[in-house]
């Protein structure tokens, strides 16, 4: 957005909801999430792997809704 465009009240709603979605799927990946990776190779790593999902999911919002902003 140019600095001279205003920001509806509707975009700010649509990222505060977003947000909130995605602060949800964080909890529910950390809390239910990583126990998946009990048993498998992958356990020592489930810390780093839940942090790279976590980027990968914030970085793919940020994607999604940067199209939109132009």
């Amino acid at each position: 957005m140019s600095e001279n465009e205003t920001a509806t009240p509707t975009r700010h709603v649509i990222g505060l909801v977003l947000a909130a979605l995605a602060i949800g799927i964080v909890v529910l990946i950390w809390n239910y999430g990583l126990h998946y990776l009990n048993g498998t190779i992958f356990e020592e790593l489930r810390y780093l792997i839940f942090a790279v999902v976590v980027i990968g999911l914030l970085s793919g919002l940020q994607n999604f809704l940067s199209r939109f902003d132009r």
